[in-house]
């Protein structure tokens, strides 16, 4: 599936992808229980492709599914009782410009791997694109879709609260160890800021769905 096609076909599911999401994040309690849930599900999906329970086809419209779902329903987490609804709705743009072009590149390289027999079952185990090289490898990327990020769209949630609750600065707390990337420090160096002139973690910075900084606002 091209980008374009990806986009169109979310667009016209858009309602429904809301209602899921939203179903989703009432029976989650917390951004950590929504990142392990995912997880999981990333697991059982890799393993529906690998025993061909599952059609390629409906594999990769249910990763793209999953993956809005669990950023609509992290946003929904962050912004708590605050009509998180409406903040789904400002979130939906940067969904789909942050998470579908580098998804849709994966998927390609995921499709490539299968028709190629690169993604090899059983012992043998051979590297392909950062990992997409064995089975273990393609859940480990999965995840980076579906659960990862939900840490950085709860943050978007919470920031979008904190807008509207008239907060005029933040800041940025980075994790002071070796994982830390310059861009994060920098950011982190740079003290509170006016609101909405930093980014959230995960965002601009290599460290992407990794990123565990922090914000905070007054």
């Amino acid at each position: 599936m091209d980008l374009l096609s990806a986009v169109g076909l979310v667009t016209k599911r858009r309602a429904d992808l809301f209602s899921q999401a939203k179903l989703l994040a009432e029976k989650t309690t917390d951004g950590p229980a929504l990142e392990k849930r995912m997880a999981l599900q990333s697991k059982v999906l890799v393993k529906g492709l690998r025993d061909k329970m599952m059609k390629w086809e409906e594999y990769e419209r249910t990763v793209t599914d999953k993956t809005i779902i669990s950023a609509l329903a992290a946003v929904y987490l962050g912004a708590g009782e605050a009509n998180p609804q409406a903040k789904m709705e400002k979130a939906w743009p940067s969904i789909l410009g942050d998470m579908l072009p580098p998804l849709m590149e994966f998927l390609e390289e995921t499709k490539v791997a299968l028709d190629n027999g690169t993604i090899l079952t059983g012992d043998q185990t051979e590297e392909f694109r950062e990992g997409v090289g064995s089975w273990a490898g393609l859940v480990a990327r999965v995840i980076r879709y579906l659960s990862t990020p939900v840490y950085s769209f709860f943050n978007l949630g919470e920031f979008f609260v904190r807008r509207e609750q008239g907060n005029q600065e933040m800041k940025r707390y980075d994790r002071h160890d070796s994982r830390v990337c310059p861009e994060c420090q920098n950011y982190a160096a740079q003290g509170w800021q006016p609101i909405g002139s930093l980014p959230m973690p995960g965002r601009d910075c290599r460290c992407y769905d990794r990123c565990r900084c922090s914000v905070e606002y007054r």
